[in-house]
């Protein structure tokens, strides 16, 4: 499990509670929001915003910008992604965009080409962004 091998506090992302999954065989094109717990396997196309944990599996194929509180991502992704607490991206991630949050936590084997930008959210945060 990816999640086990980064350096965050695994009871704090609670995995044994119920989660939703989107599938492999599954693809979306839209604007979606999830609460609670969310493990996208399948394709979607648009713009995610989660107020839980989100994770992106290593078979999913994300074309969208994220806006979340805790983002693990192991698939390809195709976006930026905010995330208030914690992104963590795991070795099989590859990766096409900016990664703005407090904590980052990059696995070795990761594919990233873009931006990280590490930083409290505040006023300042825009200046960071614009560099």
């Amino acid at each position: 499990n990816t999640i086990k091998k980064m350096n965050i506090d695994i009871k704090t992302l609670d995995l044994d509670k119920e989660m939703d999954v989107i599938s492999v065989s599954s693809s979306f094109k839209g604007d979606f929001q999830f609460g609670r717990y969310t493990r996208i396997e399948g394709s979607i196309n648009g713009t995610i915003r989660s107020s839980g944990t989100l994770i992106i599996g290593e078979q999913a194929k994300i074309n969208a910008d994220i806006d979340g509180k805790t983002v693990v991502i192991n698939g390809s992704l195709e976006g930026d992604v905010t995330a208030s607490d914690i992104i963590c991206v795991g070795d099989t991630a590859q990766i096409n965009g900016r990664l703005k949050a407090p904590k980052i936590d990059v696995s070795d084997g990761a594919k990233i080409n873009g931006k990280l930008i590490m930083a409290r959210f505040h006023p300042k945060f825009k200046e960071l962004e614009n560099r």
